[in-house]
């Protein structure tokens, strides 16, 4: 770091940050800071970084040692050195008054440590809050089908999810049945019964497919797949949606159109699957976070897809590309593109061009409407 441009905090942003005190009370008064940040980054002989919304920032000018990055993932995982020699591993902790996901790595064949820490709310925020439109919320007033959240990673997918589960449960009595790794937001129990299940080596279930294999005997009304990463999930996926409980699902996707390829070819891209899809489909919800013009927040931009007969229609054939037109369209209930909300953004001067540019699904319409 002896040659990093990287801006350091003034002692007014810092609010007497303990620099003396361990790196767990360092982390904990960060979290309780009024700090806008949405990550930790901690690299041993390197000082503490944030993520903010326009960039990285040191919180001091002290590197932190490797003595304290061992307490530290002692306190996160007492096997770490066991389970730090194969490869990363990701723990989900709460700190008092923050929930933590803390990935824990080595770098330079093994010489220094490193950590990245995710922080979460403690419980979800209200669904009215995020920014999302009426027909978007409407998304946790279904109660069967699949859903599809997709974007980027660190775009706010799993905050959507933790939010439309709380709706659920404060609006309608069942049994929610989650299946994350880790689990982020912990979902308090309201009107629904919660089982929050956490795939991993040493979680509930070892993988994402085997979890959801499980809740089809669990008499679920509502599921959550954290991620579908494979062919084996995404079958079992449409499986579970198909067998009449709602299922939220998260995808890392560009785009809409690109979220449903992926769909399709980790399905076998056969015609029966496409119309499988077709009919379980409810909608898709593809989000990017911005970062405010002033930096102090971030906006979240949004395009989704309700699906009617049309949509149905253009899915079983394949031609995803063609519903682009179809999101662009007026007459589409509960449709709308990403540009159509980055118009809205940037002409109340929100974010800049160059972010919403960056946040765009579709570059070639985006240069026409600016």
């Amino acid at each position: 770091m002896e040659t990093s441009q990287i801006r350091t905090l003034t002692y007014i942003e810092n609010e007497d940050h303990p620099v003396f005190g361990t790196l767990v009370e360092q982390i904990l008064h960060l979290l309780n800071s009024k700090l806008v940040f949405s990550d930790i980054l901690i690299h041993q002989n390197s000082p503490l970084l944030l993520r903010q919304p326009k960039g990285l920032v040191a919180v001091t000018d002290s590197p932190i040692t490797r003595e304290e990055l061992e307490e530290f993932f002692e306190v996160v995982e007492p096997n770490w050195r066991e389970r730090i020699q194969d490869r990363a591993f990701d723990r989900a902790i709460d700190l008092h008054t923050a929930r933590i996901r803390a990935n824990c790595f080595s770098f330079q064949g093994k010489k220094r440590l490193g950590c990245v820490i995710r922080r979460f709310p403690k419980e979800p925020l209200a669904l009215s809050s995020l920014g999302l439109r009426p027909a978007e919320e409407k998304f946790a007033q279904l109660s069967s089908g699949l859903v599809l959240i997709i974007g980027d990673t660190c775009q706010g997918k799993s905050t959507t999810i933790a939010s439309m589960l709380d709706e659920i449960n404060k609006n309608r009595s069942g049994h929610i049945i989650t299946i994350e790794d880790p689990v982020e937001t912990l979902i308090p129990q309201r009107k629904c019964v919660i089982t929050q299940r956490e795939v991993g080596f040493d979680g509930d279930v070892e993988t994402f497919d085997l979890g959801a294999k499980d809740a089809l005997r669990e008499r679920p009304d509502v599921i959550v797949i954290g991620e579908i990463r494979d062919a084996e999930t995404a079958h079992e996926a449409l499986a579970l949606a198909e067998s009449g409980p709602l299922v939220l699902a998260s995808l890392h996707a560009r785009s809409t159109e690109l979220g449903l390829q992926k769909m399709i070819r980790l399905l076998g891209n056969t015609e029966p699957q496409r119309q499988a899809l077709a009919h379980a489909l409810r909608g898709v919800l593809c989000q990017a976070l911005m970062p405010a013009l002033d930096g102090d927040r971030y906006y979240l931009a949004t395009e989704s897809l309700t699906v009617n007969p049309e949509v149905a229609s253009v899915i079983e054939s394949g031609s995803v590309a063609d519903l682009r037109n179809v999101m662009e369209r007026k007459d589409a209930p509960g449709c709308h593109t990403m540009n159509e909300c980055l118009r809205k953004l940037l002409a109340e001067k929100k974010v800049s061009i160059e972010d919403a540019r960056h946040a765009t699904t579709d570059r070639l319409g985006f240069a026409d409407m600016l």
